[in-house]
């Protein structure tokens, strides 16, 4: 990885906090991993950034707090997103979905999440270049999903719709399966990535995007390989699902409101397979979103 990688993160930092550590009376040590959790950047590994530490005594004692460290790391990520609150340029969603990911692959490496979003972005871009004469914010849309579906092969997982991998980013990126949510992440990820005005979609029991520009408007569900929607069907699905036509479910989902309705979907999961430990992990987490709090644990 290499200290010169990330500019704001010092490893002689991490290993001043961890003797300070080793040394503090019981009652400010808990305090002190929370500084050590806050000093890693996100994209970093931690596995990675605590090997950085070079006095092998305290590197040892580094991996034994590993997973504190990491307990610490999300709820201080996850504070951090309420504090932001409810804005919709997504400038932290791929922080928060990477960091939501570590619940299930704590060992995830970002760089790899990171190189495969560039990589379809480049693509995607790729062939705009071939179409600039002609390229319309329809045929960026239609390019966009021919590639997210046709090409890379992102889709529903309709066989095992309640697998957990299904809503941690990492897993979706490597399995190209997902639920409506986490799919409508990779490819809101990508169009950052191309300046493309993409949003998240509130709608009940089924996220959509939407893309909207001067010209042009319209929805996309990823979940079933990046098919087109108008309002209209859109409408008649609420309907059938007895839902009445309000103007909330089609507003611009926030990364805040996203994040939430991934852990709300998960803390379901993990209920309905009775693995308490998780579902407590999540429900410890979704509390810190919801609570919008000034003091984090």
């Amino acid at each position: 990885m290499g200290q010169n990688s990330f500019p704001d993160f010092y490893p002689d930092d991490i290993t001043r906090l961890l003797y300070d550590w080793e040394i503090a009376p019981a009652e400010k040590k808990r305090f002190l991993l929370k500084l050590i959790a806050s000093r890693i950047p996100w994209q970093i590994q931690l596995e990675s950034a605590l090997d950085e530490v070079k006095d092998p005594f305290l590197r040892v004692q580094a991996r034994n707090l590993k997973s504190e460290i990491l307990r610490h790391r999300l709820r201080h990520s996850f504070f951090k997103l309420t504090l932001r609150g409810n804005t919709n340029h997504y400038k932290d969603l791929e922080e928060m979905v990477v960091q939501l990911s570590s619940f299930g692959f704590p060992d995830q490496n970002y760089l790899e999440i990171k190189q495969e979003l560039d990589r379809i972005a480049l693509r995607v871009s790729e062939l705009y270049d071939d179409h600039s004469g002609y390229l319309t914010d329809e045929l960026k849309v239609q390019i966009l999903c021919q590639v997210m579906f046709q090409e890379e092969g992102f889709v529903g997982n309709i066989q095992n719709y309640n697998d957990p991998g299904n809503s941690y980013l990492f897993q979706v990126i490597k399995s190209r399966l997902g639920i409506p949510i986490s799919l409508s992440v990779v490819y809101l990820l990508v169009a950052q990535r191309l300046g493309l005005p993409l949003y998240g979609t509130n709608l009940p029991l089924h996220f959509l995007l939407q893309y909207e520009s001067d010209g042009y408007f319209t929805y996309i569900d990823p979940f079933h390989g990046g098919v087109l929607l108008d309002k209209f069907t859109c409408e008649k699905f609420l309907e059938a699902n007895g839902y009445s036509n309000s103007p909330k479910y089609f507003t611009k989902a926030s990364t805040l409101s996203m994040i939430k309705r991934m852990c709300r979907n998960l803390l379901h999961i993990y209920r309905d397979n009775q693995s308490k430990e998780m579902e407590n992990v999540i429900k410890d987490h979704l509390q810190i979103l919801e609570s919008r709090s000034t003091h984090v644990e």
